[in-house]
């Protein structure tokens, strides 16, 4: 519940609103960074139990002023969006990608990006999908174990690079490239994140490693392409090729240049395969913890003739199943910002500069929206809850005009994954404890490695 009437720049005399105070659930400010790294989402819990609005101390950052409401969304995201950039952060990560730049660069390159991911568009690659993920899934043996978290995040990485580079991983190799992709997380890992950028952490050096490697690949996809671009880009059998056909065919954009290509192909690495297998991974975990759920999910997907993008819109069941999990488990579980001059929120101050971050997961679990809401529960979208409850109090993608690109790929490849393995296999839970979920914090929230299933075949 941001005072609108207030934001804007806040005066330096002594009548400008005060910082808001430190939340007293989590200890003493000095502590915050040990409490923070020990556990993201517990001291984050206890620090906005009671509140929506809550100033946290870490040693690298500083003060860190956390929202938790739809309307603190809608104001840094649609409305007061001039007074809110990305952080430092995004540019070390992903240098010109779409996901770090701002201003008017930004708006030249989503305007030539947007139109290569709208479902119309994605449409060709559902049938790529598939047999990418059959090939993976298949080679699961029945009665055996296998590490979800592992599986998924290989499967989306493998779907990536099919549909999107135009090339083909080996499933059992190419371990330089998965290494490398999964080392981009570690910039951002609870354990550095809130150390001063100057500390040479372990996590920080597998980042800086793992980029240039995939920096290295960007550049060798580029020249294949480069070498023999298609004659007519709306041909081409990728979204690389197709960028390139674009620029060969005289389209000019910021987009387009061999750096920004290769920053936009380490943005859709990070962006496009964590993510998604995040979840996919938990949508498995649901379904193997609530067998209701689970019968009405089979009942749908043993309906279909087959699996591809004709149908999508027959899979309702599995929709909700993935709106649900994204609800409960947003990847992006925290959307990172910077002010750009003294704002005024609730009452209070925060400062030019200043780290701010938007809790998606809070937002998603508060029971103002959502009755039950720790509860799995995918019928609650069978109906007019999405007209009920405030625009951004559901944003796993982001919300305004930078909201996710790659919303509808992600959607399409969350679902045909889930029917084209649930045809075949049932992913049982062997965990003693059902209500323990096995979720852990980095850049983005994931299933705990070696989180192991058992392959029951149908």
């Amino acid at each position: 519940m941001s005072d609108e009437t207030t934001a804007g720049r806040a005066t330096t005399t002594d009548t400008a609103p005060p910082l808001p105070p430190y939340p007293d659930t989590v200890g003493h400010p000095l502590l915050h960074t040990v409490g923070s790294m020990r556990d993201v989402f517990g001291f984050r819990d206890r620090a906005m139990a009671d509140r929506d609005f809550v100033r946290i101390k870490l040693l690298g950052p500083g003060d860190v002023y956390h929202l938790g409401h739809p309307d603190h969304f809608e104001r840094v995201l649609l409305n007061d969006r001039e007074n809110f950039r990305k952080s430092d952060d995004f540019r070390i990560a992903f240098e010109g990608g779409l996901v770090a730049v701002e201003g008017e660069t930004w708006r030249r390159q989503r305007e030539t990006l947007q139109p290569l991911f709208t479902r119309d568009s994605l449409a060709d690659y559902a049938d790529g999908m598939v047999e990418v993920i059959r090939r993976r899934s298949r080679r699961w043996e029945p009665g055996t174990r296998i590490d979800l978290t592992h599986e998924t995040s290989q499967l989306s990485l493998d779907v990536l690079f099919a549909t999107l580079f135009g090339r083909e991983l080996e499933v059992d190799g190419d371990e330089e490239v998965r290494t490398a992709a999964d080392r981009l997380q570690h910039w951002f890992a609870p354990t550095s994140y809130p150390l001063p950028q100057w500390v040479p952490t372990p996590a920080r050096w597998r980042f800086k490693r793992g980029k240039r490697r995939l920096q290295r690949v960007a550049t060798e996809l580029l020249d294949e392409k480069a070498s023999d671009p298609p004659a007519d880009p709306t041909a081409a059998d990728d979204l690389l090729s197709l960028l390139v056909g674009l620029r060969e065919a005289g389209v000019e954009s910021d987009a387009l240049s061999d750096d920004r290509i290769r920053d936009q192909v380490v943005t859709m690495i990070f962006a496009g395969h964590d993510t998604t297998s995040t979840a996919i991974a938990f949508a498995f975990y649901e379904l193997a913890t609530h067998p209701d759920v689970r019968d009405r999910f089979h009942g749908e997907v043993d309906a279909l003739d087959s699996v591809g993008i004709d149908d999508l819109d027959a899979l309702a069941v599995t929709e909700r199943i993935v709106t649900e999990a994204l609800r409960l488990y947003p990847p992006v579980y925290t959307i990172p910002r910077e002010t750009t001059t003294d704002v005024t929120v609730d009452g209070h101050r925060v400062p030019e500069g200043s780290p701010t971050w938007l809790t998606v997961d809070q937002v998603h679990r508060d029971p103002r929206f959502y009755d039950d809401p720790e509860t799995f529960r995918p019928g609650r979208w069978d109906g007019d809850l999405r007209q009920r409850i405030p625009d951004f109090a559901y944003a796993p993608f982001g919300g305004g005009p930078r909201r996710c690109i790659g919303r509808q790929f992600a959607l399409m490849e969350a679902k045909l994954a889930l029917a084209a393995i649930g045809r075949e296999y049932h992913l049982a839970w062997p965990g003693d404890d059902a209500d323990d979920t096995p979720m852990i914090a980095g850049m983005t929230a994931r299933m705990a490695p070696e989180t192991e299933f058992r392959v029951v075949e149908r």
